[in-house]
């Protein structure tokens, strides 16, 4: 999950380099997708951490008939 999270974060890191630099205002759009992809990744590994065994844990990444998993998925910059 983390580096799955770091990947994502990865993806709009040029913003905050720019503002560093520039002092560019980053969009609030990048924010708070930033944001809400740190908030899903640590409910994702409390969820992970407790798992109460291997069976559990497999329920958390088995995804439905309509692709959906418990675990759920991060967010992604659309």
């Amino acid at each position: 999950m983390k580096a799955q999270a770091e990947s994502e974060l990865n993806k709009t890191d040029w913003y905050i380099t720019r503002k560093s630099e520039k002092n560019t205002a980053i969009p609030s759009a990048i924010t708070t997708h930033r944001d809400a992809v740190r908030s899903k990744q640590d409910s994702m590994c409390t969820a992970i951490t407790n798992a109460s065994d291997s069976p559990a844990l497999e329920t958390l990444y088995t995804r439905n008939d309509s692709g959906v998993r418990p675990l759920g998925d991060l967010p992604i910059l659309g």
